[in-house]
């Protein structure tokens, strides 16, 4: 079971700061410079955010336009 540990600010602009939780401690996981960018059913943009741990896990976040 793979255990992330996602800080997300309140502000829907920030990133979130994520920790992937290892048996000897948390390393920080660290977001790739570009996201894959779609649209969901209701037209809006959607950027999917990828955020990789030094182990080779992934975390992905999603991003959702206001309108």
């Amino acid at each position: 079971m793979t255990d992330w540990l996602v800080d997300v600010s309140t502000d829907p602009r920030r990133f979130p700061v994520v920790h992937h939780r290892h048996a000897n401690g948390t390393l920080r996981a660290e977001r790739e410079r570009t996201p894959s960018v779609t649209l969901d059913h209701e037209g809006r943009r959607v950027e999917r955010w990828t955020f990789a741990c030094a182990c080779g896990e992934l975390y992905t976040w999603d991003r959702r336009s206001a309108a």
